[in-house]
Parts: structure tokens; C-alpha cells; sequence
């Protein structure tokens, strides 16, 4: 809970950060926070399509006609097999994977609740 906490808190902060530093109207930082929401909330679900394996018949699709244009020499394919089968480097893209999606849904969640949070205040 802790961690979740500080990272909504450091998310606010970096927002307030730059309506400060950029300056100008309420309106365009509302319109920028916005923004960052929507880019954050993109790459958020993008990257959970991908974890899903949603994409993996038309990727291994493209794989194939690649390899048929131009074929692989065979130590390429042994390094292709050795990366796909390495178990420490498919842990870590795991991980950088989850990482990378809660930090930009978090990031959407906050963005998205600060400029709606501000443009309520803003027309009030």
C-alpha cells in the first residue's frame, strides 16, 4: 500500500512540477494533464494486449514471411532458440513488463483524476 501511495504521490507531484515550471493557464496544464492521461492509458492497455498473447498469431505470422524473404544462417536461429528458452531473460522481460504496465496505469489513473478533479474546480 505504501508503494502505491508514493507513486501517486510522486506522479502528483511531477504534474503540480510542471504546471509550475511550464506556467501558463489553468486550462492548457488541465489540457496537458489530459493528456498524459490518455498517452499513459494507451500504452497501459497496449502493453496488457501484448502480455496477453492476443497478437502472437499475427507477430509469428510476420516472422514467417521475414524468414522467407530472408532467411536466417543457422547460428542466428540457435540464438533465437537460446533467448526464447533462457528462463532468466524471460523472467525479467516479465517483470519489466508488469512494471511498466502498473507504472502507466497508475500514471493514467492519477493524471486522468487531476485534470477531471481540476476542471471541475475550474469551471466552479
Amino acid at each position: 500500500m505504501k508503494k502505491h501511495l508514493l507513486l501517486s504521490c510522486i506522479s502528483f507531484c511531477i504534474l503540480i512540477g510542471y504546471k509550475i515550471w511550464a506556467g501558463g493557464t489553468l486550462l492548457t496544464w488541465i489540457n496537458s494533464t489530459f493528456l498524459v492521461g490518455i498517452i499513459a492509458l494507451v500504452a497501459a492497455v497496449t502493453i496488457n494486449i501484448w502480455k496477453s498473447g492476443f497478437l502472437t498469431l499475427l507477430t509469428d505470422g510476420f516472422k514467417l514471411l521475414g524468414n522467407m524473404i530472408t532467411p536466417k544462417t543457422r547460428s542466428a536461429e540457435r540464438a533465437d532458440y537460446l533467448m526464447k528458452n533462457d528462463p532468466g531473460l524471460n523472467q525479467w522481460k516479465s517483470d519489466v513488463t508488469k512494471w511498466l504496465a502498473y507504472m502507466c496505469t497508475n500514471l493514467a489513473v492519477i493524471s486522468l483524476s487531476i485534470s477531471v478533479i481540476s476542471l471541475i474546480a475550474y469551471y466552479y
